[in-house]
């Protein structure tokens, strides 16, 4: 089990510096503004990613994990029944995106001048979900090197290769897009072709209907923490500071995502993991995972947070430029929310693990209500953003509280 924790630290460290590598091209090769919509673009495709996923990113792998200690049911069949939901969403979406791009580019660029970037955001969606669908499969099965090779070939590689082809914002999305679901589709048959499928009758409605109960309590939850991560840079767009001003506090949610990501592929294999050691009822192995996990988190993003504060504007000049100093303070603003944020994205998998009941969901969603209550009031009182980034690290401090206590609560008797 420690390679396939090594492979995924691996993997994910190698998209972490693909995504740092990427914004860096963005400003050296689209300037101030194609860098803002660059980046205010990839944080709506955060945004609307979680709603359409249907809560499938964290229901494949667990059905698929714990269904494999079980002789009744099937994991193959979780993999069918959520690609077929997931094609009907995709063509919902597509409609909706099409007929409503002035709308949704006024949400979020705060101009339906960007109308343009709407296809390009469709094509992204379609692609980045089809990437979701084979990944969730590969990490449920704990097939960990087929799923970290697909994560470093579509988010790392792709977005790279984007930016050989063109200097033009709208033209590098839409390649992005076109190239992720290129290697999806690719990937997807090859799933078909080695899926273990009995020769009786195919019957994947009880699964699908699995899948959308475990699921669809988890969408709100899902939508909520991308909302967290996104609302803020768009609320910005909506101020004084215009989508420039936007895109560098996007960028700097980007940075916290990015040291969350450092600790995902902890909760990536310990989703599985965890749902085989529940339906095995070793919690007190678990808790004793959950110990050390925690230890880490902490001590490390405490570290890193630190070591950021004090150096972040000679890291952000040689980064990003001169030009770009002013993302300096924002991204030290919003770097106050990563001890708490990577606490939040170390041990979540241990509450969906466990409970059926979408308590993650629950969290996230009175996260966001303290954010969206200051970031409301800061809109009336203030234009000034900080007010909005201190109400959004408000709302990480909390998360991480909230889930700490209900992972207590699993462990209570143990």
């Amino acid at each position: 089990m420690r390679e396939k924790y090594v492979i995924t630290f691996i993997a994910e460290f190698v998209v972490l510096i693909s995504s740092l590598l990427a914004y860096k091209l963005a400003a050296v090769f689209l300037g101030n503004a194609g860098f803002s919509e660059y980046a205010l673009s990839r944080r709506a495709l955060s945004l609307i990613q979680p709603a359409l996923i249907l809560g499938f990113g964290v229901a494949i792998p667990r059905y698929v994990a714990y269904s494999s200690q079980s002789k009744t049911k099937h994991s193959d069949f979780y993999f069918v029944s959520g690609g077929g939901l997931l094609l009907l969403v995709v063509l919902f979406a597509l409609s909706v995106m099409y007929f409503f791009k002035e709308n949704i580019a006024f949400v979020i660029f705060g101009s339906r001048e960007y109308k343009y970037l709407i296809f390009r955001l469709s094509l992204m969606l379609v692609g980045i979900l089809g990437h979701l669908l084979c990944y969730t499969y590969f990490q449920g099965k704990l097939h960990m090197g087929k799923a970290n090779l697909l994560q470093i070939i579509n988010i790392a590689v792709i977005p790279l290769v984007a930016f050989l082809f063109s200097n033009n914002t709208a033209k590098i999305l839409a390649l992005m897009g076109i190239l992720w679901l290129t290697v999806s589709m690719i990937s997807f048959f090859s799933i078909l072709r080695r899926l273990e499928i009995p020769k009786t009758k195919l019957d994947i409605l009880p699964y699908a209907k699995e899948l959308l109960i475990y699921g669809i309590q988890r969408v709100p939850g899902d939508f909520g923490l991308a909302a967290l991560l996104s609302l803020v840079a768009i609320f910005t767009a909506h101020t004084g500071g215009g989508v420039e001003e936007a895109g560098y506090v996007a960028f700097g949610v980007s940075i916290l995502s990015a040291a969350g990501s450092l600790f995902a592929p902890i909760g990536i294999v310990l989703l599985p993991q965890a749902s085989q050691m529940v339906a095995k009822l070793e919690m007190v192995r678990l808790r004793y995972y959950v110990k050390r996990i925690l230890a880490v988190s902490i001590v490390s993003t405490l570290v890193g947070v630190i070591f950021f504060m004090i150096f972040a504007d000679e890291i952000i000049r040689l980064y990003l430029g001169s030009s770009f100093l002013r993302v300096s303070s924002a991204a030290k603003l919003i770097a106050l929310g990563v001890v708490p944020y990577a606490v939040f994205v170390s041990v979540r998998s241990i509450l969906d693990s466990y409970y059926l009941k979408p308590v993650n969901a629950k969290n996230i969603l009175i996260s966001l209500c303290l954010f969206v209550m200051c970031g409301g009031t800061s809109l009336v009182l203030s234009p000034d953003y900080r007010f909005l980034v201190f109400g959004f690290v408000l709302a990480l401090l909390l998360l991480s509280v909230l889930t700490l206590i209900d992972i207590k609560k699993i462990f209570k008797d143990t």
